[in-house]
Parts: structure tokens; sequence; C-alpha cells
């Protein structure tokens, strides 16, 4: 566009009527990501209203191609790597432009830490309690029981910001960091409850990483039919962790009658099920 162009344009979007802008907005959104940059350009032509309409749009586009990400993501994903990928295109839908590459290294600085703690030829109880010391009580990482429901619970860039989540975003950290130390963490599905287990020795990242004991394991087994139990002990693939953790997210957004987020979660469910 010319200068008189972008400067009739921006006019238009700031006086227009409500017809006008909405027409306006819908032919800048088929432009899509191609014309991106150039919309980022009008901003510094655009104030007030005009401003606030161009934002929507941009705001919509890069929503648009992360939601792709996403649904793409999901229906490829087999490794952990592929689903903190995914994490933080989750995150990227709720705050557009956000960058993951930040939260993966310090995960990366974290795993290198608690690796220095670590004792190759330590017993599985004993790399718990290291992971626990330095996940749980020296960066601080526990359940939030206060605002349980709270969807940043569910969003792993969140969690790892405010150290704070639910049992899965929690064991996902630990997970993640035992990636990279190739200690092989698995996550247990547990009714209600999702757990961690590190060769045989199950601990709950949402108390702090504390290791349950054989008769607290018993219990937790008890509470489903008997038939079920085999499948209590097996690990979660990144596929079901990921199918928790959306369902978590969706009840999060129930619970605060957000239904625009709840069916953007439902076309993720749906998507996994395909």
């Amino acid at each position: 566009m010319t200068i008189s162009q972008q400067q009739a344009l921006v006019s238009l979007l700031q006086d227009g009527d409500v017809s006008t802008i909405g027409l306006i907005k819908g032919k800048l959104l088929e432009g899509g990501h191609a014309r991106l940059a150039e919309y980022q350009h009008l901003l510094d032509l655009a104030t007030g209203s005009a401003r606030k309409n161009l934002e929507e749009v941009i705001c919509q586009i890069e929503s648009s191609k992360t939601l792709g990400n996403i649904s793409r993501g999901l229906a490829k994903l087999r490794t952990w790597s592929q689903l903190e990928d995914l994490c933080w295109d989750l995150a990227s839908v709720e705050q557009p432009g956000f960058d993951g590459g930040p939260y993966a290294r310090q995960l990366d600085q974290w795993a290198q830490e608690v690796g220095q703690m670590i004792n190759p030829s330590a017993s599985a109880s004993e790399k718990v309690h290291c992971l626990a010391r330095y996940l749980g009580h020296e960066q601080g990482f526990a359940g939030n029981s206060h605002d349980y429901y709270h969807p940043r619970n569910c969003c792993l860039p969140w969690v790892m910001e405010f150290r704070t989540g639910l049992p899965i975003t929690l064991s996902l950290v630990y997970m993640l960091v035992g990636m990279r130390l190739h200690l092989p963490i698995e996550g247990i599905g547990a009714p209600g409850h999702f757990l961690a287990r590190l060769d045989g020795v199950i601990f709950d990242p949402y108390h702090r990483g504390r290791i349950l004991s054989e008769g607290e394991w018993d219990l937790i087994a008890s509470e489903i039919p008997e038939r079920q139990r085999p499948y209590l002990t097996k690990a979660c693939s990144p596929m079901q962790t990921i199918h928790r953790l959306l369902i978590n997210l969706r009840n999060c957004y129930v619970k605060h009658n957000d239904a625009m987020r709840r069916h953007r979660v439902d076309h993720y469910l749906a998507v996994l099920q395909r």
C-alpha cells in the first residue's frame, strides 16, 4: 500500500461506522500471516480506536497460526520434546508473541544444577530426594491448593514462573528436567492426582516431591476396580499426558464460565481423538 492508502485505511478504522470497520477488518484478516509485517507497520500510524482494531486483527492472525501449530503438534505427538513444544504453543494462544525459548533454557539450567547434586551411582530414592530438595524446596515448586482451578495452573510457563500448579504440570516439570538428565521419570495417571515415578519409586511433585509409602500406594490402588489396577502402574505416554492436561484445562475454564476458551480446548481434544 502507498502511504496515502495506509492513511486512508487507518482513518476508516478510526472513524468509519461499525459495518465499514467490520468489513475492513475482515479483508485484513484475509491477508493472513503473509501481511502481518505490513499490519505491524500500520500500527505506527494508528492511534485510539484505529490502533485497537489493528491490534485485534494482528492478535487473531497470530492466534490462528498458533492454533494451527497446536493442531498439527497434537496430531503428530509422540515424544516428550514434542509435548514440551506444545506447552509453549498453548501459552502463545493466551499471550501472542510468547517465546518459549527462555523457559526451555530455564529447564536446561535447572537440570544442570540438580545434575551436579545427583551421584550417578545413587539409588532411585536418593535421586528422587535430590530432585525434591532442589525443585520442591530450593526452587519452591508445590501445589496450588488456594486457587486450584486457576487456568494458569495448567500452563507450563506460568507454573515455572509462579512455582505452583496442578499435580500434572508439576510432575511435568520434574519429567522435563529428568529428560535432560537422562533420568526416566514417568507420569502415573492415578485417579484424581497425577504422580511421578523413577525406577519404581513413586513420588508426588504436588507435595514437593514427597515419596509415597507402599501403604499409601495400596490405598490409592484400592480406590479403583480391581480389574483396572494393572493399568494404574503403566506410565502415561506423551499423548495420554497432554490429554489429561487438556481435560484439567477445560475443567478450569468451565469453573470460570469461560465458554470461548472451553470451546478452544474442545477443538484440541477433538484433534486427539481423530
